[in-house]
């Protein structure tokens, strides 16, 4: 088969793109950093340095192609909406029309985050409805991206994987790792919190199953087991040789401050991202598990890592 994958100089795209690869396939990487190109090329993935926001020279590369894995993304809690559209719901519409166009299936990945405000998270499936309030400008412009992805191509896959984390993570453990070893990570709940993450060769097991086999529609994707939030962050501490978060301060308060911070940093002319934003204060405070049944039933999913055997392998690699 041969696929074309966005975001591959990317967290979820490299993977796929060399685990593609791996499996045989022919791969073509598209990124916007050339240094990581020759990485996936050293793995057998054909790397084209191209911007996908300048419309025209990329479409020609879908000629001939089996299918797409549309990872890349704008994927931050901070940002200016401006950059999220432009990013995330305008290159999604121009390039899932061009799939259209030409037969080729498209795998879109998408975000759970779509579900944060719609006051269900235990066991939420897909069929929650959506909109029109979303916590976040990331979520809201990834749910427009999807409704433009549906629209142009009806037929395409959306993913939903929530929390990617492994090898190579350059979001959640990273961000964790800096706030514990900051000192200024307090507690924010006496009770534990109950989450879902998906470990990245997960994600890219179930982006694999849906560009071999027809599976239009919503997928949610985890690793199939909760994780206690704050057991995970004493671990952390314990690991890196720093305080486990301390001292309690009610997460209300300190969503609240986090919304003044948020409010200060908009009228700034850099807009620069605060320190702590309200979405990432609610990540760590708000339970979230998926209901997985469509993604086992009609794509076969099922998770080839276990969340004890992710974590201890991301944990083992902390400098």
């Amino acid at each position: 088969m041969r696929v074309l994958v966005t975001g591959a100089t990317g967290f979820l795209g490299g993977v796929v793109a060399r685990e593609l690869a791996q499996a045989g396939h022919e791969v073509t990487g598209v990124g916007r950093d050339p240094a990581s190109g020759a990485a996936l090329e050293e793995a057998g993935v054909r790397f084209l340095p191209l911007d996908l926001r300048s419309p025209g020279p990329w479409e020609k590369e879908l000629d001939g192609v089996d299918g797409v894995l549309h990872a890349a993304a704008r994927s931050s809690l901070w940002g200016r909406w401006e950059d999220f559209v432009a990013d995330n719901i305008t290159v999604s519409a121009r390039l899932a029309r061009a799939c259209a166009e030409r037969g080729v299936r498209l795998v879109f990945v998408g975000t759970p985050s779509v579900y944060n405000a719609t006051g269900q998270h235990v066991q939420v499936p897909e069929s929650t409805p959506v909109g029109p309030r979303f916590d976040s400008l990331y979520a809201r412009s990834k749910f427009l991206a999807e409704e433009a992805v549906r629209l142009a191509h009806p037929e395409a896959t959306v993913l939903r994987p929530r929390g990617i984390y492994g090898p190579g993570d350059t979001a959640i453990l990273p961000r964790l790792t800096r706030a514990l070893r900051s000192g200024r990570l307090p507690r924010l709940t006496r009770t534990e919190v109950h989450t879902e993450l998906t470990h990245v060769r997960n994600a890219a097991h179930a982006a694999k199953l849906a560009l071999e086999r027809p599976a239009p529609g919503v997928f949610n994707v985890t690793d199939g087991e909760t994780v206690p939030i704050w057991a995970l962050l004493d671990r952390l501490a314990d690991r890196l040789g720093v305080p486990c978060p301390h001292p309690y301060v009610p997460a209300p308060m300190v969503e609240g401050a986090a919304a003044l911070l948020e409010g200060i940093a908009r009228l700034h002319p850099a807009k620069l991202e605060p320190v702590l934003t309200a979405s990432g204060v609610r990540l760590l405070t708000r339970a979230m598990t998926l209901d997985l049944t469509r993604a086992r039933e009609r794509l076969g999913y099922a998770p080839v890592v276990h969340p004890v055997e992710g974590l201890d392998e991301v944990l083992r690699a902390l400098p």
